[in-house]
């Protein structure tokens, strides 16, 4: 991917957000791209490739968010983002009207490479989008859980390579955890100790925190609370408010 889009924009620079997403979790790559979207420089084309549809008739869209663009497969990969701008206008990409921009022969199992990195490389490249798809709003249902709330479900979005559990709790800025939650199932392991740094927690502990995004993480200091609640991003969630 990386070479295709450097031939056709031989001055880009590219940096990888993440390769850590776990093959087809397609939420993982969502909260990815949520989490890094409102850090990146203004005019950055985003080419984001959780595809366990490749090679289907599921949809390319192209959403420019602000400044930013974001090429994709159509399967929730986006949502997260969208979720944030309900005002953003979708492009599906009609893949016989964008032909000549695409690699050929294009194969069933890298649509990366020979459909998404040459549409990104299109954008890089100051080129209209639109007139290879049509446009609309998309609608996208809310995601995060506020205080209280158990619509949308309170779930796990993801686990990082330090195995602290990432949920979809808001926890508002300037708040402590307790103030949000009092207590968290998972596994049904109930948690209730709440810090404020990692350095807090008492060893062989998971414990609630809140994450740099703003987000309920469950954490165990030097150590993976994934582990030891044998939780995945598929594990259920209780929540007991404050």
């Amino acid at each position: 991917m990386k070479g295709i889009i450097l031939t056709k924009v031989p001055l880009a620079r590219i940096i990888d957000i993440t390769h850590e997403v776990e093959p087809g979790r397609i939420r993982q790559g969502a909260y990815a791209l949520w989490a890094a979207e409102k850090h990146m420089p203004r005019g950055t084309v985003v080419v984001a490739v959780v595809d366990p549809e490749v090679g289907t008739e599921r949809g390319v869209v192209v959403a420019q968010v602000d400044s930013r663009w974001f090429v994709a497969p159509d399967n929730g990969l986006l949502d997260l983002v969208l979720a944030d701008h309900p005002d953003t206008r979708v492009i599906t990409v009609d893949l016989d009207k964008a032909s000549k921009l695409l690699l050929h022969p294009r194969s069933a199992t890298f649509h990366g490479r020979d459909v998404f990195a040459p549409l990104a490389a299109h954008i890089a490249n100051g080129k209209k989008i639109l007139r290879y798809g049509t446009s609309a709003r998309r609608t996208v249902s809310p995601w995060l859980t506020l205080r209280g709330s158990n619509d949308p479900q309170p779930t796990i979005l993801s686990v990082d390579r330090f195995g602290n559990i990432i949920t979809n709790i808001s926890i508002p800025t300037g708040t402590h955890v307790q103030e949000t939650v009092r207590m968290i199932g998972i596994a049904k392991v109930m948690i209730s100790v709440c810090i404020d740094t990692y350095a807090d927690a008492p060893d062989n502990t998971p414990c609630m925190i809140a994450g740099s995004s703003g987000l309920l993480e469950i954490v165990v200091r030097n150590g993976s609370a994934s582990s030891m609640l044998r939780a995945t991003d598929r594990t259920p969630v209780q929540v007991v408010w404050a």
